[in-house]
């Protein structure tokens, strides 16, 4: 299409409601505008970069051995209350009721949705592992959006889920998604930095946060710069090989790297002087290990899935605050 013909609506001065650099060039570039506190429209140029992002990731997730599904945006508050999070996620959800009184949110997260598919389709112990993703606009409450769509309350986000039967799957499948996140955020010509992390509400027993350093970022990080020497390259990996995953794992979360929620003075005074680094950071996906997380249904016992963010379609970080609710990835490209 000729430029004449495009609809570029770009802006000759800086908005006065941009406050880093990214959120200003994006509107002045005519990307996205705004519609409400942290709520956006994707104009044609933005939206065809959102695209390309959600194509990478697609490419990346299935290049694993995940499998893409569609969970919907708007779902059933009597599941969350089955799974007894309903009361306890806290005004970040969005609550509905429909015409016929029955109460609905809007989803902030997908794992009382992908357990009912589980429990509903998945009847032997052949069927696992499974690992099941989207890629789904999701909506939390913030208390104050900021940052365009680095910190809204509308967004684009990849969650992945895994049901496994054994601790080696498991671990096995946290260290796949991890491998496939470092290939994806390369690909975007992004350093992402697998940083230990605190679950908070989310819980899980083993986490890493991917941060990509920038004076903006919201996390204060510790890390020695060795692990800015990094990188995942062009090698070729059996993600069915555990062996290789977990080798990935160890060269890239060895070297000392943690957010101010994990961070450890002593390991940290423990590295060579000339190595420490203190930085800001943003985080751009969190990959989590549930392992004793059990969901009760109809009377049977089900592991919960782990769930992961984290690359979200438009690069902005997701760190929300939820109750655990088994293994997650989670990334927003």
């Amino acid at each position: 299409m000729r430029l004449s013909r495009y609809f570029l609506p770009v802006l000759k001065e800086d908005p006065k409601e941009a406050q880093i650099v990214s959120h200003r060039l994006m509107l002045r570039a005519g990307m996205i505008k705004q519609q409400s506190a942290g709520i956006y429209s994707w104009l044609p140029l933005g939206l065809r970069v959102l695209r390309r992002i959600e194509q990478i990731v697609h490419q990346e997730q299935q290049r694993a051995g995940h499998i893409p599904v569609l969970m919907p945006t708007i779902q059933s508050a009597d599941l969350w209350r089955e799974s007894g999070r309903y009361d306890a996620y806290g005004e970040e959800m969005l609550r509905i009721t429909d015409r016929h009184k029955r109460e609905m949110l809007y989803g902030p997260t997908n794992e009382e949705v992908i357990t009912d598919i589980f429990r509903a389709h998945v009847s032997s112990y052949k069927d696992l592992p499974l690992t099941l993703y989207q890629i789904q606009w999701k909506f939390r409450d913030e208390i104050r959006p900021r940052f365009g769509v680095m910190r809204g309350r509308e967004f684009l986000m990849k969650d992945g889920y895994n049901f496994d039967l054994t601790k080696e799957d498991a671990l096995h499948a946290y260290n796949r998604h991890l491998v496939s996140y470092l290939r994806t955020y390369e690909r975007m010509g992004l350093q992402a930095i697998p940083m230990r992390a605190d679950g908070g509400l989310i819980g899980g027993d083993y986490t890493h946060e991917f941060l990509v350093l920038a004076e903006t970022g919201e996390s204060e990080v510790f890390y020695d710069s060795e692990i800015t020497d990094l990188k995942f390259g062009d090698r070729d990996i059996d993600y069915d090989s555990a062996e290789e995953c977990q080798s990935v794992l160890e060269e890239f979360t060895s070297r000392y790297a943690r957010t101010d929620e994990t961070h450890d003075p002593a390991l940290f005074d423990a590295i060579p002087e000339d190595r420490r680094r203190t930085a800001r950071g943003i985080e751009v996906g969190q990959d989590l290990l549930f392992r004793h997380e059990i969901f009760r249904i109809d009377g049977r016992h089900r592991r919960r899935p782990r769930r992961q963010p984290h690359p979200r379609p438009h690069g902005q970080p997701r760190h929300r605050r939820q109750p655990p609710a088994g293994r997650d990835h989670r990334s927003q490209p």
